[in-house]
């Protein structure tokens, strides 16, 4: 006979809730280490399907690799706003990454995708523009910064040193920067040595800018390959190594930096650092003018002027429409010549009129000029005086004797004797000889009272080194001091 005891249960504990975990547990985690396998073999459309569903049912990885899919268009059609929208997903469930990558993409924004008719519009169910965003931007990159996410801490510092977002914060920058740097970002490293360079931390520190150039360089950034080879040209933190700068900007080139290869051929074309080759020289520049580097196109006008104007012209005309303002200039006075290009002075003006509204000083010079004379141009005084200043201003010692005169004598603006001496004097501090007449009429004509002595003293030492408007003030003077005529002009 068996005997059947009676067990009591064991009261059993309160079950407890465990939060929902995007990994590794969950249909779709599950999901998405399938895409990653299929993605690893190059099936990427299939591993964007497999995405897609493990992001849809919340996991927050999958957000994030799906969004990079539609950034890069890879195994879908690029769309930056299916890739913000995914990034969005993810960034507020507080991914770091996702941060970073969404404010990149905020920066800038996007073209449409198609027209705002089209009938695919269906197909881009979040937006087929993505509105640019700077100060979203730079919250997020902020918050993936706070994270401890290299990339955003990198993004933050680029956004805080550029004044993305908000106002130019150089040592926030620094703070973003250096830690991203030592943890192995190329992009912070060279950002820092910027910062130090650049004097953005205090003075410029080139020794520090260096140190951070050399970890950039050593992972290959043209940037940082250029920037080095401009300390070693410039004499920056160290001696002048025009050689030791060669080489760096070979190997800027070789990673297809345009500015080391211009300045890399001006190198070649005048035997410095390296040895002469003219060639080998204008080669570099064509090719980084070819590229677009504008001052390539201005340099290679500049080689080629006198030996083919027709050449030339071209180069400067493709550096002129871009900008650049030596080369309006330059262009102008081929148009004004019939240089490489028919004559034409109403050509020549506008020419010399953009170049001086960007602040080339010749231009501003020679403009003033041409009000003054109603060369090319309506005769306009207060004109003549205002590109006078400007390139006065600017340091044109010539333009510094014409705004002088114009102030002495009262001719395009209020007459100012006082403002007249500091400009002339400025002059011919610079070497300018038409200052000394200037100045000497000033003191024999202009001034209250008149210091004769001294005008006599300038006005010898002007004709003396032939300038006849300075012999005919001389005798005038001498008239005056005779009984005669009191006019002076």
């Amino acid at each position: 006979m068996s005997l059947k005891l009676a067990v009591k249960p064991r009261p059993r504990a309160p079950r407890k809730m465990l939060p929902k975990l995007s990994w590794p547990f969950g249909k779709g985690a599950r999901l998405r280490r399938q895409a990653l396998g299929i993605a690893g073999q190059g099936h990427h459309t299939a591993a964007a399907a497999l995405f897609d569903k493990a992001a849809r049912a919340g996991d927050v990885s999958a957000q994030v690799e799906l969004a990079r899919l539609f950034e890069t268009g890879r195994g879908v059609s690029r769309n930056l706003c299916d890739a913000a929208y995914w990034y969005r997903r993810a960034a507020d469930a507080g991914n770091a990454v996702a941060q970073a990558r969404l404010a990149t993409l905020l920066v800038l924004g996007s073209q449409p995708v198609h027209s705002l008719d089209d009938p695919w519009l269906a197909l881009f169910p979040n937006g087929k523009q993505l509105e640019s965003d700077p100060v979203e931007a730079r919250r997020l990159a902020e918050a993936s910064a706070r994270a401890g996410d290299t990339e955003g801490r990198a993004i933050a510092g680029y956004f805080f040193a550029a004044g993305i977002g908000g106002p130019v914060d150089a040592a926030r920058a620094a703070e973003y920067c250096k830690p991203a740097a030592e943890a192995g970002s190329i992009e912070a490293a060279l950002g820092l040595g910027t910062l130090h360079a650049g004097g953005h931390l205090g003075p410029p520190d080139h020794e520090a800018a260096k140190t951070w150039f050399l970890k950039a360089a050593e992972a290959g950034n043209a940037t940082a390959l250029h920037s080095l080879g401009i300390q070693c040209l410039n004499g920056l933190g160290q001696p002048v190594d025009a050689a030791a700068a060669a080489k760096w900007f070979e190997a800027a080139v070789s990673k297809g930096h345009i500015g080391s290869a211009r300045i890399l051929g001006v190198l070649y074309r005048d035997g410095r650092g390296v040895e002469r080759d003219e060639v080998r020289g204008e080669t570099l520049l064509r090719e980084a003018a070819a590229r677009g580097d504008i001052d390539a196109m201005a340099i290679l006008g500049d080689m080629l002027a006198g030996g083919n104007d027709e050449e030339a012209a071209r180069w400067y005309r493709s550096a002129a429409d871009r900008g650049h303002r030596g080369a309006q200039y330059a262009l102008a006075q081929f148009y004004k010549l019939g240089r490489g290009v028919p004559r034409d002075p109403a050509l020549a003006t506008r020419w010399v009129e953009q170049a001086a509204t960007g602040g080339n000083r010749a231009a501003q010079f020679e403009l003033g000029v041409a009000y003054a004379n109603g060369d090319g141009v309506a005769r306009d005084l207060p004109l003549a005086a205002t590109w006078s200043r400007r390139a006065a201003e600017a340091g044109h010692p010539t333009a510094k004797v014409n705004i002088g005169r114009f102030e002495m004598q009262g001719v395009g603006v209020a007459r100012d004797p006082v403002s007249a001496m500091k400009w002339l004097s400025a002059a011919l501090e610079d070497g300018e000889v038409t200052a000394i007449a200037a100045l000497g009429e000033l003191f024999a004509f202009w001034s209250d009272p008149p210091d004769i002595p001294k005008a006599r003293k300038l006005l010898k030492q002007a004709a003396s080194f032939g300038d006849q408007r300075a012999a005919v003030m001389l005798a005038r003077l001498n008239t005056r001091e005779q009984g005669g005529s009191a006019a002076a002009h």
